[in-house]
């Protein structure tokens, strides 16, 4: 029996046995690595719901979509009521009339007014503005504290055409106007 040399020759045996066998699992994994590529490549993925999961999502981006264009709306909305109560607010301060406009309120409050008799009633600051020799009936002139124009009375009988109920009326048509005019 040989002492020298048989452990060198047994490790080198045992190296030549591991590197067999690193290189033998290496071809393996390799084989098994491209084998799971190739299948990846053609693997047809079955998605049992696939129909329905993707029509709720797409129900769900719609329902988004149209909450976020919703919410885009009302906001605008929101800043043009804004702006147009900030509008009104101005216009009401500097309302005032002239004498020959307070006369056309007037003379139009009247022609709502079956009587020969009438008490209009304006603004202390407009009484001067009403000349009672313009109209076909008899007037009597009072003041109240009204915001502009005037209410037209006869007996049970009240036509208000102040600046507010005129607004009021026409409000349809300032509202399409201002909102004609809105850019925001």
């Amino acid at each position: 029996m040989q002492t020298v040399g048989s452990v060198a020759s047994v490790v080198a045996a045992i190296r030549e046995d591991a590197a067999a066998e690193a290189e033998r699992i290496e071809q393996t994994i390799a084989a098994d690595v491209a084998a799971i590529r190739r299948e990846e490549e053609t693997a047809i993925i079955a998605i049992a719901d696939r129909e329905i999961r993707l029509a709720a999502a797409r129900r769900e981006n719609r329902e988004r979509i149209a909450q976020l264009e919703w919410e885009g709306k009302r906001a605008v909305m929101e800043q043009r009521e804004e702006w147009i109560s900030r509008v009104v607010a101005k216009a009401g301060e500097q309302w005032k009339c002239t004498a020959e406009e307070l006369n056309a309120f007037v003379r139009e409050a009247l022609q709502n007014v079956a009587a020969t008799e009438c008490e209009v009633t304006v603004a202390a600051r407009d009484r001067h503005l009403i000349d009672p020799t313009k109209f076909e009936r008899k007037i009597r002139i009072a003041t109240a504290a009204i915001d502009g124009g005037c209410l037209v009375t006869a007996g049970e009988t009240v036509f208000d055409n102040t600046f507010g109920a005129r607004s009021a009326r026409l409000e349809a048509e300032w509202r399409k106007a201002l909102s004609e005019v809105y850019r925001p």
